[in-house]
């Protein structure tokens, strides 16, 4: 929880009162690996903060698999149409490795903002960051080519890379299996030889 608790005072100073009811309301759960956080068609009634371990958000189209999200420790996660409507998801959430989570309820959440109107600065703040991650994700997935999104994910989210079984990557660069074994054949091979993805591709 002291983790949770740092992340939030450095958004902004929590009031001793709001500290204390979210010490109050918030409950541990722990899940093992391959536990299913929420299924499809499962309502979203808590937000989590990740204390450690790695999840998966996904969502099923036709036969394929369609990888939305992964989040290691530090990270908060929801289904968010899910929660924030208190409807049911189209996705499903589960442990990629056993993970410690620190959740509270969508009336507990409701209740601490209408009690502390300050904590709608965090709510708010936490919300800004998720969206716009999720929308940097889109404009990757429209203006890259997967080469080059394969590339930024060696580049910059290679503890992710290293921790995320490589079955599960092609659903999350959004390419076929077949696909995803040639990009990477080609990117560790124009890496030995020297060559930029950059170069390669005019601008």
């Amino acid at each position: 929880m002291e983790k949770l608790l740092t992340l939030l005072n450095s958004i902004a100073e929590i009031p001793p009162g709001l500290a204390e009811l979210l010490q109050a309301n918030l409950q541990c759960r722990e899940f093992s690996k391959g536990d299913y956080i929420l299924k499809e068609g499962e309502v979203c009634s808590n937000i989590y903060f990740l204390e450690s371990g790695l999840i998966r958000i996904f969502n099923r189209l036709s036969e394929k698999e369609v990888t939305s999200w992964f989040l290691m420790e530090g990270d908060i996660f929801i289904s968010v149409s899910s929660f924030f409507r208190q409807q049911p998801s189209y996705e499903n959430i589960v442990a990629l490795e056993d993970c410690v989570c620190w959740g509270i309820s969508y009336e507990q959440l409701k209740n601490a903002c209408l009690l502390y109107p300050a904590f709608n600065a965090h709510r708010i703040a936490i919300t800004e960051i998720y969206y716009c991650r999720s929308e940097d994700r889109h404009y990757i997935k429209l203006r890259k080519p997967p080469d080059e999104r394969y590339a930024d994910l060696v580049e910059e989210e290679s503890e992710l890379l290293n921790r995320v079984p490589l079955q599960l990557l092609p659903s999350y660069l959004d390419v076929s299996r077949s696909a995803f074994t040639r990009i990477r054949n080609n990117y560790y091979y124009i890496k030995r030889k020297g060559i930029s993805l950059k170069q390669k591709r005019p601008i």
